[in-house]
C-alpha cells in the first residue's frame, strides 16, 4: 500500500485535470446506468401499453445520453492520457536525476541492463495504472449506482445478488497476490535479457574473437526462457480471472432470474421491473469485471513501482553541501592529507596517504595491480568520498566545493575512451559546450587529430557509431585529448593514455600529451615505466600505501620496489 499511495501522490500536481476527469467518469457511469433505468418504461409503457409518445422520448433520450457519454468518455480518456504521460515523464526524470547524483560506487554494484529495464519497461507498466485511474473511479461510481438502483427496485433480489460479491472479492484478492509476485519476477527477467544483450553488444569483439556465440546464445535463451515461463504464469492467471468470475456471475444470475420470475408470477414484481433489474445486474457485472482486472494491473504496477523507486530512493553517498563553495580559479595545487579510503568497511584500499603536489608538477603513480592507483585519482574530482583525512585543491577541501565549479578545472583522459553517438565535432565539444567551431579545430590540431578528422567522409560532421566503433583506438584517444585541450584544465588526469597503441600512434599521442601537460598539474597512471621517466614525482603504491616517492633517478638509486619493477620491465623488453 505504501508503494501504491506513493504512485498516487504523483497525481497531486494535476488536481484540476484529475477532478475534471473524475467528473467525466461520473457522467459516463450515470449514462451507463441509464439504459437499465429506462428499460422498465420500454417494457411496461412501450411493449405492454403500446404508448407511442413514450417510444419517441425513450429513443431521443437514448441518443442524447449516449452522445453525452461519448463526449465525457473522450474528455476523460484524453485528460488521463495527458496526466499519465506527464507523470511518467516526471518519474523518468527523477530516475535520471538520481542516477546522475549517485557516485561511482553505486554503478559498480549494478547491472546496466537491469537499470535500463527499470527506467523503460517498469515505468511503462506504471502507465497501465495511471491511464486507468479515472476509469477505476468511474467503475466504483457505476458499481454503487447499480447497487443502489437494484435495492430500490427489489431489496430481496438485491440481497441475493450481493451475496456473490464476497466470492468474487476473495478470488480477486487471491489473483492479485499472485500477479504482484509474478509481475515483479517478470520485470526482473526482462532486466536479465537486457543485461545479456548489453554485455554482448558492448563486448561483441571479444565474443567473436573467442567464438563465444554459442555461449552468448545459451545465456540469452536461458534468460529468455525464464522470462517466457514467468510471462506464461502471469498469462494463465490473467486468462483465468475473467472466465472464473463470469461463471460465478452467471450462476448468480440464474438464481436471480429464477427468484425474480417467481416474484413476477406471484404479482410482487412486474415484468418491466424484472427486466430493468436484470439489465442493471448485467451492468453491475461490468464494473466488477473491470475492478477485478484493475486489481491485477495495480499488483503489477506496484511491483514495477517498487523497482523504480529503488533507484529514486538509492542513497547518495557523495553529496554537494548546501553551502558549497564555488572554485572560481584553479592554480592546480593538490594535497592528500592523511587520506584513507575503503569501498567496503574494514577493507581499506588506501591507507594514510600524505602527498602535496605543487601547481604544474607531473606526478606518476606506479605499482602492482590492486595497489590503489585508480582509487587515488578518482578521489581528486570527488567521485568517492574519503573514509578519513581530506583531499584538497588549492588548500580547499573538495567536500566543500560545488561539483561543477571544481570539475570544470579537471580533465580526465581514461585508458578506454568513451565516445558518444553523434558527430566528431559534438564529441569534442563535450570538453566545452560553448566552444566555437574554430576552437574545436584548434583543440584537434593540438591533439594531432585534425588531419585524420578532415580525411573522414564528412570531416568534423562525420557521424560516429556507438562508442566510436568506426574509429581506431588511437583516433578515439586523440578525440579524448581534443576534449581535454578544449577544456583547458588546471588539473589533468591520465589513466594509461598511451597503452595498447602502435608505435606511430603512440608517438603522436605522446607529442600531444607533452603539449597538454605543459604548465598543468598532471597525475598519470602508467604500467609501462618508460613513460614516467620525466615525471617530477613518482609515487610508488603498494597495498594502498605510498612506499616510495621521488624522481626516476632517485628511486632507482634507492634499489626499492620501483627499481625492481623498472628492471623487470626492462629485462622483458630486452628479451622481446
Amino acid at each position: 500500500m505504501q508503494t501504491f499511495k506513493r504512485i498516487l501522490r504523483y497525481f497531486a500536481e494535476y488536481k484540476a485535470s484529475l477532478v475534471l476527469g473524475t467528473l467525466c467518469s461520473a457522467v459516463v457511469a450515470v449514462c451507463t446506468i441509464f439504459p437499465a433505468w429506462i428499460m422498465k418504461s420500454v417494457v411496461n409503457d412501450v411493449l405492454v401499453d403500446r404508448n407511442i409518445a413514450a417510444l419517441h422520448w425513450i429513443a431521443l433520450a437514448l441518443v442524447l445520453v449516449m452522445f453525452l457519454k461519448g463526449v465525457a468518455d473522450f474528455v476523460r480518456g484524453y485528460l488521463m492520457h495527458y496526466v499519465a504521460q506527464s507523470i511518467l515523464r516526471n518519474i523518468r526524470t527523477s530516475c535520471l536525476d538520481r542516477l546522475l547524483a549517485l557516485s561511482l560506487s553505486y554503478y559498480e554494484k549494478q547491472r546496466t541492463g537491469q537499470l535500463m529495464s527499470r527506467i523503460t519497461a517498469d515505468v511503462m507498466i506504471l502507465q497501465n495504472l495511471l491511464t486507468s485511474f479515472t476509469s477505476l473511479i468511474g467503475d466504483f461510481i457505476a458499481f454503487f449506482g447499480f447497487c443502489g438502483y437494484i435495492f430500490y427496485l427489489h431489496w430481496k433480489l438485491a440481497v441475493i445478488s450481493i451475496v456473490i460479491i464476497p466470492f468474487i472479492g476473495g478470488l480477486i484478492n487471491k489473483f492479485s497476490r499472485k500477479m504482484k509476485k509474478i509481475g515483479s519476477r517478470m520485470q526482473s527477467r526482462i532486466g536479465d535479457i537486457s543485461s545479456v544483450l548489453q554485455e554482448f553488444i558492448t563486448g561483441v569483439k571479444v565474443v567473436k574473437s573467442f567464438t563465444l556465440e554459442e555461449f552468448v546464445k545459451n545465456r540469452f535463451e536461458q534468460a529468455n526462457g525464464a522470462n517466457f515461463d514467468e510471462t506464461m504464469r502471469g498469462g494463465r492467471i490473467n486468462a483465468a480471472t475473467t472466465p472464473i468470475i463470469e461463471f460465478i456471475n452467471t450462476c448468480g444470475l440464474a438464481i436471480i432470474f429464477w427468484y425474480g420470475g417467481y416474484e413476477v408470477i406471484r404479482g410482487n414484481l412486474d415484468a418491466g421491473q424484472l427486466i430493468s433489474f436484470l439489465t442493471a445486474l448485467v451492468g453491475l457485472f461490468t464494473p466488477i469485471k473491470n475492478l477485478s482486472k484493475m486489481s491485477n494491473v495495480i499488483s503489477q504496477s506496484v511491483g514495477a513501482g517498487e523497482r523504480v523507486f529503488e533507484i529514486i530512493d538509492a542513497p547518495v553517498d557523495v553529496e554537494e553541501p548546501p553551502d558549497a563553495v564555488n572554485l572560481s580559479n584553479c592554480r592546480g595545487e593538490v594535497e592528500f592529507a592523511n587520506v584513507s579510503f575503503a569501498y567496503n568497511q574494514n577493507e581499506p584500499v588506501l591507507r594514510n596517504v600524505n602527498i602535496k603536489v605543487s601547481p604544474g608538477e607531473v606526478v606518476a603513480l606506479v605499482g602492482p595491480s590492486g595497489a590503489g592507483k585508480t582509487t587515488f585519482i578518482n578521489l581528486i574530482p570527488r567521485f568517492f568520498d574519503v573514509s578519513a583525512g581530506a583531499v584538497m585543491i588549492d588548500g580547499v577541501d573538495v567536500r566543500t566545493l560545488a561539483f561543477a565549479s571544481m570539475r570544470q578545472f579537471i580533465a580526465m583522459v581514461p585508458q578506454e575512451t568513451l565516445l558518444f553517438s553523434g558527430t566528431i565535432e559534438e564529441n569534442i565539444r563535450f570538453g566545452k559546450l560553448s566552444a566555437t567551431h574554430e576552437e574545436i579545430v584548434e583543440a584537434a590540431k593540438l591533439a594531432n587529430a585534425h588531419d585524420f578528422i578532415i580525411a573522414q567522409p564528412d570531416g568534423y560532421d562525420t557521424i560516429l557509431g556507438e562508442r566510436g566503433v568506426n574509429l581506431s583506438g588511437g583516433q578515439a584517444q586523440r578525440i579524448a585529448l581534443s576534449r581535454a585541450f578544449l577544456k583547458d584544465p588546471g588539473i589533468l588526469i591520465l589513466d594509461e593514455a598511451t597503452s595498447a597503441l602502435d608505435s606511430e600512434t603512440e608517438n603522436l599521442i605522446k607529442e600531444s600529451l607533452n603539449r597538454l601537460m605543459a604548465n598543468r598539474t598532471t597525475f598519470m597512471i602508467a604500467h609501462r615505466l618508460s613513460t614516467v621517466i620525466k615525471a617530477d614525482k613518482i609515487l610508488v603504491l603498494q597495498r594502498g600505501e605510498i612506499v616510495e616517492i621521488g624522481s626516476h633517478s632517485q628511486l632507482l638509486d634507492k634499489q626499492g620496489l620501483y627499481s625492481q619493477l623498472y628492471r623487470s620491465q626492462f629485462s622483458e623488453q630486452v628479451v622481446m
